[in-house]
């Protein structure tokens, strides 16, 4: 991860920019898989600050040439005139014009994952409050049932009734029933009533 890290870095960069344009810019974007969120903006600005210092010499040139500004900087036609400055002003133009896309595109593509994630994010907080509120209404209904089933269970539980009218004892469902012996109509009172009559 190191090793990765390192040529991530940003003098790598700014070498291959120089040396192997191709394999700069991908070193570029590979350093945000390898960084990830972490100091998002450095590279770029640091890439496009140098750029801009390496273009000043050739930026005074042209403002002295074109604006007639008599400036006298020392050694600055010694700069522009040496063989390697206009290969390095090509480079800082292109290492330039690399930052500000990388910059611009990778703005991009993570306010688009960052959207893409919020939207993600709220689908799957929208999926489990629908999957605990239907896990909730059957935890009411299954309750619902077991109430309802402890109750018609209650209900045929079977009572001992004795008639009033011969005396037989009757087993009945229920409350209400009707002597085996005398076919009267018989009801089942709780104990408390019976005691209560009593």
């Amino acid at each position: 991860m190191k090793v990765m890290k390192f040529l991530c870095s940003i003098p790598v960069i700014l070498l291959l920019l120089y040396f192997l344009p191709p394999l700069g810019v991908i070193v570029f974007l590979a350093r945000y898989l390898v960084n990830g969120q972490r100091h998002f903006f450095r590279a770029p600005v640091v890439i496009a600050i140098v750029s801009l210092v390496l273009l000043i010499p050739q930026g005074l040139h042209l403002a002295n040439q074109n604006f007639s500004l008599g400036l006298s900087i020392p050694f600055l036609n010694e700069i522009i005139g040496s063989d390697i400055y206009p290969k390095l002003a090509d480079y800082a133009k292109f290492s330039f014009i690399v930052a500000i896309i990388v910059l611009i595109v990778t703005y991009l593509l993570r306010s688009f994952l960052s959207g893409l994630s919020g939207k993600f994010s709220q689908l799957l907080g929208s999926y489990f409050s629908a999957k605990q509120a239907e896990e909730e209404r059957i935890a009411k209904e299954n309750d619902l049932k077991l109430k309802e089933k402890a109750l018609t269970s209650k209900q045929k539980t079977p009572h001992v009734v004795k008639c009033p009218h011969c005396g037989k004892s009757n087993s009945i469902i229920g409350t209400v029933g009707k002597c085996i012996s005398c076919r009267e109509p018989i009801e089942y009172k709780e104990v408390k009533h019976e005691n209560h009559h009593q």
